[in-house]
């Protein structure tokens, strides 16, 4: 899985990078959408659309879903669901037909080994009921040591 969450994150780095050059900025793209360039488009055979606090990418039918935290450091926070749908649509890695449970599963590994960590939401502003959402934040990027 280790490998898996690197490509991920290696693309989402590589995808800020060219929006960032493009437009000449140096801070993550999310936080300047609004103001440089529309929200939705395509940059070197990559549709993205910023959506929320957050941008999903696509590139030859591979989805990249997440979230951006400004205030924790341009962190990258995803959902299972997310990095599951980057693992569905990636040709060499929807192969392995992992389960969510196993995704899951491996995911609370990467928290153990210090790569990952818990972000949960609890409730959302305007709404009468308390829901806590679970997402994961990167706190280890690339290159960790791979097993």
């Amino acid at each position: 899985m280790e490998k898996i969450l690197a490509d991920y994150i290696n693309f989402i780095r590589a995808f800020e990078t060219l929006l960032k050059n493009k437009y000449k900025q140096d801070i993550n793209p999310c936080s300047f959408s609004r103001t440089f360039f529309e929200r939705k488009g395509v940059i070197d055979g990559i549709d993205y659309w910023f959506h929320g606090s957050g941008c999903t990418a696509e590139k030859d039918g591979v989805i990249y879903a997440y979230d951006i935290s400004i205030f924790r450091g341009n962190e990258i926070q995803f959902s299972q669901w997310e990095l599951s749908e980057f693992i569905r649509t990636h040709p060499e890695y929807q192969k392995l037909n992992y389960s969510p449970e196993f995704i899951e599963y491996e995911l609370y590994q990467l928290i153990n080994k210090g790569i990952l960590s818990w972000l949960i939401i609890e409730g959302i502003e305007g709404t009468p009921f308390g829901c806590v959402f679970k997402s994961y934040r990167v706190i280890q990027e690339p290159p960790f040591l791979i097993d």
